[in-house]
């Protein structure tokens, strides 16, 4: 072969290698990131690119996603829940939400990292690599956090290293031994902890030295988002949180008194808690997360208390 051949030769399987990354690429985001359902990525694609005017979305942390089951809710609840999500990536969220024309209120789940935010422990880059390249609010969102890099961008190359985190809903979707339930954007744990299991990190737990804090840059972002959208009410909810981990979180009357004060403020603010120390053991995935019995017993509630405040009217 001479070398006008060796070099065409070479340039066919670059372009070959080329398209096969895209396509791969494509099939790999339409079956198993943004495409698929039970997907962080796909809570992503729903925000920004589908209009779903009756829902009433729910945003928050693993707490969110575990605790609050749509069904037991009413019609039209869709969980926006996400592992680790602080306020910075729930403003990240609500901002397609709140572009849209809708009334319905914004549920927002509470707790005492809340304002908290560490741009590699809250912000997993999986569910945003689907996205960089054609939504600049996202890929500024990442860059402004310092977990943008260029390799993100290149099709074939952009999910290299994290194939497994992507898989692990697809393979638990189908497994019919899986003990996970998911279900309009809720991650719900089927099977009850046993009782060795919880105790164990009942322990770990009230070791634990925690604190509300409130950072002065979110607050004035969150109150920013009340006022601008007065056509929207905002219902605050703290979560159930296992007696035991209750009492670790040392200003936990702080926290309850700072949104009851959001709640006097704006009219279209609303603030809801009740005591949920009264919750079972067996209701529990851990001390932080419910199981799917205790999402049910505690959505059911807070429907109850949707409809008693009027959140909710029909």
């Amino acid at each position: 072969m001479n070398r006008y051949g060796i070099i065409k030769f070479i340039f066919i399987t670059c372009i070959f290698l080329a398209l096969t990354s895209i396509c791969a690429d494509l099939f790999f985001t339409k079956n198993c990131t943004s495409g698929l359902s039970n997907s962080p990525s796909n809570k992503i694609q729903r925000l920004f690119y589908e209009s779903h005017n009756e829902e009433t979305p729910i945003f928050g942390s693993s707490r969110a996603e575990k605790g609050y089951y749509c069904d037991s809710l009413g019609a039209d609840f869709y969980n926006y829940g996400m592992p680790n999500a602080s306020f910075e990536v729930i403003q990240l969220l609500l901002k397609p939400e709140l572009k849209k024309n809708k009334t319905t209120p914004i549920l927002i789940d509470i707790h005492h990292d809340f304002f908290k935010h560490d741009a590699y422990e809250n912000i997993n880059i999986t569910t945003y690599l689907p996205f960089i390249n054609k939504n600049d609010t996202i890929k500024d969102f990442l860059a402004t956090n310092g977990r943008l890099n260029n390799y993100q961008q290149i099709p074939g190359l952009r999910y290299y290293g994290f194939y497994t985190d992507y898989l692990r809903p697809v393979v638990s979707s189908r497994s019919k031994t899986e003990n996970t339930l998911y279900i309009k954007g809720g991650v719900f744990d089927t099977k009850k902890s046993s009782t060795a299991s919880l105790e164990k990190r009942i322990s770990a737990r009230e070791a634990k030295n925690l604190h509300f804090d409130i950072d002065s840059a979110a607050q004035e972002k969150l109150l920013r988002i009340i006022e601008t959208n007065p056509e929207r009410k905002f219902v605050f909810v703290v979560s159930p949180y296992h007696k035991s981990a209750k009492k670790t979180v040392h200003n936990f009357e702080e926290m309850l008194n700072y949104f009851n004060k959001l709640d006097a403020q704006f009219e279209n603010v609303i603030f809801i808690y009740f005591n949920t120390d009264n919750y079972s053991d067996d209701l529990w995935k851990d001390t932080v997360h419910l199981n799917i019995f205790g999402a049910k017993k505690f959505s059911g509630e807070l429907s109850r208390e949707l409809h008693l405040k009027r959140v909710i009217l029909n």
